[in-house]
């Protein structure tokens, strides 16, 4: 039943995010009251601990990428989703995935775009603005489609692994 949800809610969050280019708070909050009664109905109190250890991994691990606006808050929101269902090892397995299938998805679309130094070039000099002034703006610009994916589409992939034991 896990396994289900979870891919459903997964893929959900892609056809929303490729449509809206989001994902709907509801959809969040849904997932996230489903994950706690799961874990707690499966092992009482000892699951509430799992749950919020879970949730907690993708706020603290790849929100530092959120803060510089490098992903979006819906993909650390769905990743503490998938975290509250699975738990930290498992929800850093799919960190892990997930971000493995985003850089080949970055690279494809690279490749794709002939952009490369046109993107190397910007991540470089937002680097040195950002160690020069110490000053924090977001690294994406609003409109610039020319750097950016749905993030969920990896996400989703890092589930698919997770859950087909890879993790």
């Amino acid at each position: 039943m896990q396994t289900v949800f979870l891919l459903h809610l997964t893929g959900v969050a892609v056809l929303w995010d490729l449509k809206y280019r989001k994902i709907p708070n509801g959809l969040i909050a849904a997932g996230l009251l489903c994950g706690l009664w799961q874990q707690v109905y499966e092992s009482g109190s000892a699951g509430a601990g799992v749950y919020f250890s879970g949730i907690l991994l993708p706020i603290v691990f790849p929100g530092i990428l959120y803060y510089f606006r490098m992903i979006g808050a819906g993909d650390i929101k769905l990743l503490c989703v998938i975290g509250g269902y699975l738990g930290p090892k498992q929800v850093l397995w799919c960190i892990v995935y997930t971000f493995l299938f985003g850089g080949v998805i970055s690279a494809v679309l690279i490749i794709k775009r002939k952009n490369l130094f046109k993107r190397f070039f910007y991540f470089k000099t937002y680097l040195s603005q950002f160690l020069e002034t110490k000053q924090w703006r977001p690294y994406r610009i609003p409109g610039d489609e020319d750097g950016s994916f749905c993030f969920t589409i990896p996400v989703f992939f890092g589930v698919v692994c997770v859950l087909g034991g890879a993790g």
